[in-house]
């Protein structure tokens, strides 16, 4: 049965105090699976799960990710030997930890040196650095050189009733979902979240028209359809509330036939996108 995680990317949107309680009600509610990034926050998510946990860590499944830089100007990409090696250092530092579960290589392009990056990772689990290796990625033509040529353990995609991409590339390969509620387009606020930019390949008329048929709980049907097709299912929360909303959510139940009859309407649209 797929397991639900919990995305760190926003816990601090309320500030520290607030992305305290968040993790200590997940960990209260039975999360284990944990996924965080140098990036989050300017490295502060991590500081914060390190902190918070520190004494537990054997009780939790810990990810991050490495890769992008932040500058001046915004975000750079290195997906460099020497660059991952000190960014993965410093993420153990900052998560007060001497391995992770689970490391990702955080996006990437097919232009770069990736054997020299699936070397570097196959040297991190050898040396039990860490545990699994990840890759973190949009980009059906990087997904598919690192599993041709390198030893890839996990795949983070997005995933959700709005975006089931990753399904027409059929891969053997677990998938951690994330943004299954589609930026809350799949909670009872879309009608709130909605822009007139849609949503991936779905434009804002076809929304308005599909959104309304989804069965409710809204959020309960997202959570499970996810759990068709990924390993880990890994929605985020902002707030205690939206993370007890999560929990609910993932608790309730659901009419496995609606949830046939929603997947098989609902389109996997392919990828338009660094196919090649």
């Amino acid at each position: 049965m797929a397991e639900l995680g919990l995305g760190t990317m926003s816990i601090l949107k309320h500030g520290e105090a607030e992305g305290r309680r968040i993790l200590e009600a997940a960990y209260d509610a039975g999360v284990r699976h944990f996924d965080t990034a140098d990036v989050y926050d300017h490295f502060e998510v991590e500081r914060l799960v390190g902190s918070t946990f520190a004494g537990r860590r054997d009780e939790l499944f810990l990810t991050s990710k490495g890769g992008n830089v932040r500058t001046e100007d915004g975000m750079r990409w290195d997906p460099s030997a020497t660059y991952l090696e000190q960014a993965l250092a410093d993420s153990l530092e900052r998560l007060q930890t001497d391995y992770l579960d689970l490391y990702y290589v955080h996006g990437g392009t097919i232009e770069d040196d990736l054997d020299e990056t699936i070397t570097f990772m196959r040297r991190q689990k050898q040396a039990g650095v860490i545990r699994h290796i990840g890759l973190s990625s949009i980009r059906p033509n990087v997904i598919r050189y690192w599993l041709e040529h390198g030893e890839l353990d996990v795949l983070m995609t997005p995933y959700s009733l709005l975006d089931r991409r990753i399904e027409s590339l059929d891969l053997d390969i677990p998938i951690v979902g994330r943004g299954p509620l589609a930026k809350g387009l799949l909670t009872t606020e879309w009608s709130e979240r909605l822009t007139d930019k849609g949503f991936e390949a779905w434009t804002a008329s076809e929304l308005r028209d599909v959104l309304p048929t989804i069965p409710t709980p809204i959020q309960a049907y997202a959570l499970a359809a996810a759990k068709r097709t990924c390993a880990v299912v890994l929605p985020g929360a902002s707030s205690v509330d939206q993370l007890n909303d999560l929990i609910a959510a993932n608790q309730a139940d659901v009419d496995s036939d609606k949830l046939d009859e929603l997947l098989a309407r609902l389109p996997i649209h392919p990828y338009t996108k660094h196919a090649t």
